[in-house]
């Protein structure tokens, strides 16, 4: 029988292993980061700053466009078009991102399993940081835009921050699903980039649960992106405009996606090995 000071030895041990084990994670995903980056972007031309300059030049398009239309006819012209379409897209080239690119992550990279340390989780974790990171910076340099060319300013920035948290992690379960299903069905890569774009027109990026007809609302609802999206704009525009959303329902359907995501992982993983 173990004396306690061994006992107490024995309880260091896995404690000092977690903590080494929690270095060499972050070495693991610093470096797929830096990886991922130079595959990507390189070093020519703009290099790495193509990773904010891509979705803030379609956000600014997108949104230029839709403020040139709606110019001066609209209910909706009590708000900002402009700050409204520029920042909802910027989020959802997020979501595009990370969930459109999740096919592929897995394909590219599977040479890194021969180093022991590499995961497959790892591997998407690292490009889905390096996402949320990009859209963070995105919707700062647009909120600051909008806010030097319009004045308004963002009445509850911390909300718009979590409405980008929320998504990365919602992104980041659906993401799973979608690299585990396309290593064993190639189908699943042929209709993930329809389905995403399909997706937009009710994800809530480009319209308020407010906008829509009573009967309409409550099926919006069932969408969690549709809560995140009306999150931020509730932190984009505070108490000028109506929102509607849930954060405990968007919480309950990212746990379910990111435990359905790293169950598929698991079960793929050895299929992965053997090729």
């Amino acid at each position: 029988m173990p004396t306690p000071a061994e006992r107490a030895a024995g309880d260091v041990v896995p404690l000092s292993r977690l903590a080494e084990a929690w270095r060499v994670q972050q070495r693991v995903v610093g470096a797929l980061i830096l990886r991922e980056l130079h595959v990507r972007f390189g070093r020519r031309n703009l290099g790495y700053l193509w990773l904010f300059a891509e979705p803030l030049l379609l956000g600014l398009a997108i949104s230029t466009v839709h403020a040139l239309k709606d110019r001066g006819a609209s209910p909706k012209s009590a708000l900002s078009v402009f700050a409204f379409f520029a920042i909802g897209y910027s989020l959802y080239y997020m979501f595009r991102a990370v969930v459109g690119r999740a096919a592929s992550g897995l394909a590219g990279s599977r040479p890194l399993l021969y180093h022991r340390i590499v995961t497959p989780l790892d591997m998407l974790f690292a490009r889905h940081l390096l996402e949320g990171a990009a859209c963070v910076i995105v919707v700062i340099l647009m909120s600051f835009a909008v806010a030097v060319v319009e004045g308004l300013v963002p009445a509850d920035p911390m909300k718009m921050l979590a409405a980008v948290l929320l998504m990365l992690w919602m992104c980041h379960g659906l993401a799973l699903l979608v690299a585990a299903g396309a290593e064993r069905w190639e189908v699943v890569d042929r209709l993930t980039h329809p389905l995403i774009y399909l997706q937009l027109p009710i994800s809530g990026a480009f319209f308020l649960v407010d906008w829509l007809p009573h009967g309409l609302q409550e099926l919006a609802l069932y969408n969690p992106t549709v809560h995140i999206f009306e999150l931020l704009r509730d932190g984009q525009f505070g108490e000028r405009i109506r929102t509607t959303y849930d954060i405990a329902y968007v919480a309950v359907c990212s746990v379910a996606f990111q435990l359905l995501g790293l169950c598929a992982i698991r079960a793929v993983r050895p299929h992965m090995m053997m090729e």
